[in-house]
């Protein structure tokens, strides 16, 4: 079984990172992005084996609930309420996903129920659907950040100001395979940019203070 995967995510951010983590997903075979406009948004989808959507987008599917062809959606995020303030019920899902626990495994699991006409829904966020709660806190804030030792690696030459081909140089791999390094690494820790990354970073104990810090905006990833 081969996936083709469609992604709805407006933040250049978790794009990166979600690629970066499916690109390590045995079952899927293609990732295509779509831009997040209300406009033929369906059409715009097209032929896909799952789609996943951020929580952030997640209202642009209003009225898409009975829309033929429409594929299994996994929506991405842990505060849903935040997103929308209508019925959760008029949207299409199929399953969540919660983005601080987001890996490879979990992606691997979650495509897997989906196709198979589950719904997976990690614990955690289940609780918080069920109350109608939100997250007290980020990964990083409750010193949860599972960063694997290539990330590590990647994650203390950012932190020393490198840029993504100094890092692929160090680590003799791609400049795309150093870029997908550093967007999975800020995805885990909720960083908009490399700045942010070092201070969490730094906060969580995952690094030291470094002698400087890069200011490399995202667009760098």
């Amino acid at each position: 079984m081969t996936l083709d995967v469609a992604l709805l995510v407006a933040s250049e951010v978790v794009c990166v990172g979600l690629e970066a983590l499916l690109s390590r997903v045995p079952v899927v075979a293609a990732v295509r992005i779509v831009v997040p406009e209300v406009e033929d948004l369906p059409e715009r989808i097209g032929p896909a084996d799952v789609l996943i959507v951020a929580a952030e987008q997640w209202g642009l599917l209003d009225g898409c609930k009975e829309v033929p062809g429409l594929p299994p959606t996994l929506v991405l995020g842990d505060d849903l309420y935040e997103w929308w303030n209508g019925d959760l019920s008029t949207l299409p899902v199929d399953g969540f996903l919660s983005l601080k626990e987001l890996s490879a495994q979990t992606l691997d699991d979650a495509l897997k129920r989906v196709i198979a006409g589950e719904m997976p829904i990690p614990a955690s966020l289940a609780k918080r659907l069920l109350t109608g709660g939100r997250s007290r806190g980020t990964a990083a804030a409750q010193g949860v950040i599972p960063l694997t030792s290539r990330e590590n690696q990647a994650f203390a030459l950012l932190a020393d100001g490198m840029s993504n081909k100094q890092i692929a140089r160090c680590l003799g791999i791609s400049v795309h395979g150093a870029k997908r390094l550093v967007g999975s690494i800020l995805l885990k820790l909720g960083a908009s940019n490399r700045t942010s990354a070092v201070i969490t970073g730094i906060k969580s104990g995952l690094l030291g203070p470094p002698p400087h810090t890069s200011s490399d905006a995202v667009g760098d990833l």
